[in-house]
């Protein structure tokens, strides 16, 4: 989910389900939903990247060299 355009989408399908929760809910409560969601995506976005330089990639490994 790094890349900006799979975050707008899944924005668009928060404010949707949000929408329809503030139809029978109320505005309100769908807007407070729609943060609380939108808070933890970002808290889970930030908070589970790996620190820089912590992947290395691997070599890919054959049983014969050629």
């Amino acid at each position: 989910m790094t890349n900006i355009e799979e975050r707008i989408l899944i924005y668009i399908a928060l404010a949707v389900v949000c929408a329809f929760v503030g139809v029978f809910a109320g505005a309100i409560l769908g807007g407070l939903t729609f943060l609380q969601i939108a808070a933890v995506i970002e808290a889970l976005f930030w908070f589970g990247m790996p620190k820089p330089g912590a992947y290395q990639h691997r070599q890919h490994r054959t049983l014969f060299n050629h």
